[in-house]
């Protein structure tokens, strides 16, 4: 029988509290030192429990008031941009330990890259890029279609393996052997047309989260513009910029 962990195990009873209006939508929350000696653990044990919970959109941290609870559904909300996750690292490694993350593939070419690709990602127009459609699935549910466009004089190679089961973010590091820096964001309201909406199984002209996205190395080298297109029910956005 697979182990679980402790704060896994202090995150579903917390939960369970917030589901059964135990604490009410908008209501604070015991502090973390209350909740480890309600709990019996350490306060380590129960931040990691309240990250989650924050992750899944159940709460929220105000700086100098404390927690409180932003739902009272089982419905998943996840934030985006999280500055107490791993977001920096992509996609894969930000809902990792949380949620099953995996990926559909939609498109895997080289494309020349036209004077707007040219000046986000620093580079010559008719540069050869890397053009990267996929569905990102949380659980089994499609939640967002992202595109990546990735200079070929950066990363000449990719497995198209890593594409479908891995971390694109990670296998970069490892291949350029760079650390991922820092990431400036555009985020806007927009709406599903009859293109993308089909591809996440909803209607045509529901809200989505469309950010806009370069995300650099620690040499400050661009290597990804990427827009990703984002079910607005289901996501929530914590900051626009966000560094390692």
């Amino acid at each position: 029988m697979q182990k679980v962990h402790k704060y896994i195990e202090i995150k579903e009873r917390i939960k369970g509290d917030i589901l059964n209006q135990l604490y009410k939508k908008g209501e604070s929350i015991p502090s973390e030192r209350e909740l480890a000696g309600l709990y019996g653990v350490t306060r380590v044990t129960v931040q990691k429990a309240m990250d989650n919970l924050v992750q899944e959109g159940f709460i929220e941290r105000i700086h100098g008031k404390g927690m409180f609870v932003l739902k009272n559904s089982a419905t998943n909300v996840y934030l985006l941009n999280n500055e107490t996750s791993d977001s920096i690292l992509g996609f894969s490694r930000e809902f990792q330990g949380r949620v099953k993350v995996s990926s559909q593939l939609l498109a895997f070419n080289v494309i020349q890259a036209d004077a707007t690709l040219a000046q986000h990602l620093e580079i010559s127009p008719g540069e050869n890029i890397w053009f990267i459609r996929r569905i990102r699935l949380l659980d089994g549910n499609p939640v967002l279609v992202e595109d990546s466009n990735i200079p070929q004089s950066i990363i000449d190679t990719i497995p198209e393996e890593i594409l479908k089961d891995g971390s694109l973010y990670g296998y970069i590091e490892g291949y350029t052997g760079k650390k991922i820096k820092d990431a400036d964001s555009i985020i806007e309201a927009a709406l599903f047309d009859d293109e993308l909406a089909p591809l996440l199984n909803i209607a045509s002209g529901q809200p989505m989260l469309k950010i806009t996205e370069v995300t650099r190395l620690a040499d400050k080298t661009a290597f990804n513009y990427s827009i990703s297109y984002n079910r607005a029910d289901i996501f929530r956005v914590k900051n626009l910029r966000i560094e390692r």
